[in-house]
């Protein structure tokens, strides 16, 4: 089982700016981050991989503001994991979930991943060259 340790730490940062933490307004299903931070207890709980049709469960109304150097922190983590991962890729993957989920906060479309990070970068430098590059350094760091 990979270590998730520090794409939680990330979405953890993101959550702890939230001013709907710790209020009635915190739903974790309908939150892209609260979501990422379930996706990721599900699958260490449960030692699984694979949530079959998983994408669709991804919120789509999120439409708080999240601090996008903390979000590229958190794909870039995202990105670290699928490298480790020796299993077949899959968008039904619960990195491949969670990074969709964090995308969601900031670009337009969700991005498929092609196996090669810079091949993701220079995807994602197509809707948001900047953001991109925050992705980039952020991984490279």
């Amino acid at each position: 089982m990979l270590n998730f340790d520090e794409v939680k730490n990330c979405v953890a940062k993101v959550c702890s700016e939230c001013d709907y933490l710790n209020t009635d307004k915190c739903n974790k299903k309908k939150c892209n981050i609260g979501f990422s931070e379930e996706i990721i207890k599900l699958a260490e709980e449960n030692e699984v991989m694979q949530v079959e049709n998983g994408n669709k469960l991804v919120p789509t109304e999120d439409m708080k503001y999240y601090r996008e150097e903390l979000i590229a922190d958190g794909i870039a983590e995202v990105c670290k994991l699928c490298n480790e991962c020796r299993e077949n890729h899959s968008e039904h993957c619960v990195i491949s979930i969670c990074r969709h989920s964090l995308e969601n906060t900031i670009l337009k479309e969700n991005m498929i991943y092609p196996g090669s990070v810079l091949m993701y970068i220079m995807g994602v430098a197509k809707q948001n060259p900047e953001f991109a590059d925050m992705i980039r350094s952020s991984y490279t760091k």
